[in-house]
């Protein structure tokens, strides 16, 4: 069967062109006429063009199937093919030849409802949802195999209440037979029941060789919970507030029985518990809690009796939470009661298990299943903790301010703050007589020093702030000290340690950055193949030899000034041997530099350096002694530069300060 095409929507200036022919008016300009006929002429031929290219973009699909039976798995007779896109008919009752069908037109890649039934009901309707292929041009062919169809079989089932022993009548009843991906028009092919007020019965159609499950909702006064819990038949479940009948395609007028929820009624247990402290005194300040849904019971305490008493849902089951309390000053902990009924083997007897957790007393043991359960308990003892927490923390940048939050208000003591710095000396073997470094050696030793601070607090108490009252030493590493911290709820005060914080100054004025100032180093203890110390503190030669060692950037502190400082090596030079190395170093970035500063001394290789300090010691090299200074190493393995044995590395650079000034270029620096 061939369908007539639907015009396509043409667009505005498609339309334009294919009407945009001028009328010409014979007059006695004759030049003017013919030009109007050129251009008529030249419309008419993009017309057909347009027209062409218009035909040759639509697309379309030619569909084939074969219609068989699903019993004789052979083709059907007198089938009709329907075939629909959403609610639009495409194909009405195409008839097939043998069971072969073929339909021409319809859109490629497009969702469709293929419907395959017969002129004589022979069998029963059925739907397929397909996707049919993509076509690139023109009309392209889909072939989407076996349609399978069933021979109908009337279905009669009952549906009875348990309770009244009546038939249930307000149930609707249905399922599905289609194959595919269903669509949104998929309950146009539902299948459903009626009921039969005579027979009391459900009525339905279905195909008899395919496996249907019909659904109904049970929920009937729509309360959200299922009016029946119990169906009598195996083929029949109850999911949440559905019913479902499986195979409803081989039922043979059955009766089916729904039972109605049970409902449960809970046992309740009467609970007396004594509660005790190591010493045997009883403890009358705790309380027993059962929490069930938005319900908590409580225990009450008899004074007389001197129990905790309560009484609480017992379904095989039952927790009996007590939370943490204190008496005369003691802390005890939380416990947890759980009871649960079991059945002895040996006599077939209940009991009911008691497992504890949080006291001191016997945690697991059995109890006889009574009434009323007695409970003795010990209390167990324990450290109070701290509620208060840690939260964040952050340091200003302009004048060293720290602020730290806490997770509920707290009182700190002056005295419970400090701010300490590490004050480093370095003492040389030969410096004098008088101290304690052996000649030889060097000391480097910090003595923490305290820098006297202001507290303020905002936030009700939960943020605390510390300024120095001085301005800080540059290039030197401090460390906020916090002790203990007391909660304004009065709960125990404790130290948290994770509220201190340790930071390293800037070096300071540093000055205006100048790229002149980058010096190479190989840290060998030589420069211009010259020694740099020629004996150590004892007065031993330096036994230092100029071999070719790792090479770093020696960088001011002035580099701190800087947004962004980029390095990139391109070549290094060896006594006249020049060889290609390309690689980048970002120095500074965003502010952040990427070196480590070090604090430079003059020493022999033969010293013997002592550091307990935080500072980085950098020996061998060519900084001067006792400065601060950034080091980056660039991976090359070099010797000195010399005279007679130039050793060069070649960079370019790019940098800006953070007033905005930029510098760029190339430059060629020595290893010293």
């Amino acid at each position: 069967m061939k369908l007539n095409k639907k015009l396509a929507p043409i667009p505005l200036f498609v339309s334009l062109a294919l009407t945009g022919c001028i009328e010409v008016d014979d007059d006695s300009n004759d030049g003017v006429v013919d030009a109007l006929n050129q251009q008529n002429a030249v419309l008419t031929e993009q017309n057909n063009l347009l027209a062409e290219q218009l035909e040759n973009s639509q697309t379309s699909v030619t569909l084939s199937g074969l219609v068989i039976g699903v019993d004789s798995e052979t083709p059907v007779d007198n089938v009709l093919v329907t075939v629909y896109q959403g609610e639009s008919v495409l194909a009405e009752n195409v008839e097939a030849d043998n069971g072969q069908f073929t339909i021409e037109g319809l859109p490629s890649s497009s969702d469709l409802t293929v419907v395959a039934s017969t002129s004589d009901g022979s069998y029963m309707s059925r739907a397929y949802f397909i996707t049919t292929a993509p076509v690139s041009t023109g009309e392209g062919f889909d072939d989407i195999g076996t349609l399978m169809l069933s021979e109908p079989v009337n279905v009669t089932f009952s549906v009875m209440d348990e309770s009244t022993g009546e038939a249930i009548s307000g149930l609707s009843f249905t399922g599905f037979s289609y194959s595919g991906v269903a669509t949104s028009n998929v309950f146009d092919f539902a299948h459903s029941t009626t009921f039969n007020e005579e027979t009391q019965q459900y009525d339905i159609t279905l195909p008899k060789d395919l496996a249907v499950t019909l659904r109904a909702d049970i929920d009937l006064d729509d309360d959200g919970a299922a009016d029946f819990a119990t169906a009598s038949l195996d083929f029949v479940s109850i999911v949440d507030d559905k019913m479902y009948i499986y195979n409803a395609n081989e039922l043979d007028a059955s009766e089916i029985t729904l039972g109605e929820p049970e409902v449960i009624v809970d046992e309740e247990k009467s609970l007396s518990i004594t509660l005790i402290d190591t010493q045997g005194n009883v403890l009358d300040e705790a309380a027993f809690i059962v929490e069930i849904e938005d319900e908590t019971i409580n225990s009450s305490f008899d004074s007389e009796a001197q129990v905790h008493e309560m009484t609480v849902p017992f379904n095989n089951y039952s927790d009996i939470e007590m939370p943490s309390f204190t008496s005369d000053d003691v802390t005890y902990s939380t416990g947890r009661i759980s009871l649960s009924r079991y059945t002895t083997s040996q006599t077939n007897e209940t009991r009911i298990s008691v497992n504890l957790s949080g006291y001191d007393s016997n945690s697991y043991y059995s109890i006889a299943d009574e009434e009323t359960l007695n409970l003795v308990l010990v209390a167990r003892e324990v450290v109070p903790s701290s509620t208060v927490e840690f939260i964040t923390s952050n340091l200003n940048s302009d004048d060293f301010a720290y602020s730290v939050f806490y997770s509920e208000a707290v009182s700190i003591d002056s005295e419970e703050v400090s701010l300490v710095y590490e004050d480093v000396t370095v003492t040389r073997g030969n410096d004098s007589a008088d101290d304690t470094v052996p000649a030889g050696y060097t000391y480097v030793r910090s003595t923490d020093r305290e820098v006297s601070v202001t507290a303020s607090q905002a936030l009700g108490g939960i943020k605390h702030t510390f300024t120095p009252d001085e301005a800080l030493q540059g290039n030197t590493s401090y460390r906020y000290e916090i002790g203990e911290v007391t909660p304004a709820s009065g709960t125990l005060a404790t130290e948290l340690y994770e509220d201190e914080y340790s930071f390293t100054t800037p070096a300071g004025d540093t000055g205006d950055f100048d790229i002149n100032s980058l010096v190479l180093d190989n840290f060998n203890y030589y420069t211009n193949g010259a020694v740099i110390v020629s004996e150590n503190t004892a007065g031993v030669a330096n036994p230092a030899y100029p071999y070719s060692r790792n090479v770093s950037v020696l960088l001011p502190t002035s580099i701190e000034s800087l947004n962004y400082l980029i390095l990139n090596t391109q070549s290094y030079s060896e006594n006249g041997n020049v060889y290609t190395r390309e690689r980048q170093y970002e120095i500074v970035r965003d502010g952040h530099v990427s070196a480590t500063p070090y604090l430079a001394l003059d020493v022999a290789e033969n010293e013997i350096v002592d550091n307990n300090s935080s500072e980085n010691i950098m020996v061998g090299t060519t900084a001067t002694d006792g400065s601060h200074v950034y080091r980056r190493s660039i991976n090359i393995y070099l010797e000195d530069n010399t005279a007679d044995y130039p050793v060069t590395v070649t960079f370019s650079y790019e940098y800006q300060t953070k007033e905005g000034e930029t510098g760029s270029g190339t430059m060629t620096l020595p290893v010293l």
